[in-house]
């Protein structure tokens, strides 16, 4: 069933953000570094690269409430690849840690954000709908890993 709401929408968040980190934990280093599982990208750069995300989204959830605004110029691509080259260095492990403890930030700030603030300010729905589709999109090309 489909969330009717905002609370719903952000508990379907932690629910995929919460699969998709628990099957992470499951593959060795070995298994997280293997370049091609999502296009180029290895596990680790998806991780890393859904880290960018979550680290950007409490600027801009920040920017949502305070301008009203429904949309961002972002160079999609360009923040991907600087996402994950900005992680380039870190190991597996502190990848992860690093995926978790920004999850954590993320969502915190979320859970503060009172109801009625997503009825009014359309951009932030759309913005946790966004990252409810990253979890689930990029959830079969980590679950494929764990075979290789």
């Amino acid at each position: 069933m489909s969330p009717t709401n905002p609370n719903e929408y952000v508990s379907e968040m932690k629910k995929d953000y919460k699969t998709f980190f628990t099957v992470c934990q499951t593959l060795t280093e070995a298994q997280a570094l293997e370049p091609g599982v999502c296009g180029e990208w290895s596990v680790k750069a998806v991780v890393d690269h859904l880290t960018g995300w979550q680290v950007q989204s409490l600027p801009i959830i920040r920017t949502l409430l305070a301008e009203d605004k429904t949309d961002f110029d972002l160079d999609i691509d360009a923040f991907n690849q600087i996402s994950v080259d900005d992680r380039h260095v870190l190991k597996w492990q502190e990848s992860l840690n690093a995926f978790e403890r920004s999850f954590k930030a993320f969502i915190e700030e979320l859970e503060e954000i009172p109801e009625s603030r997503f009825s009014t300010e359309a951009g932030l729905m759309t913005w946790v709908k966004a990252m409810i589709h990253e979890y689930k999109f990029h959830l079969p090309y980590i679950q494929r890993a764990q075979s290789s």
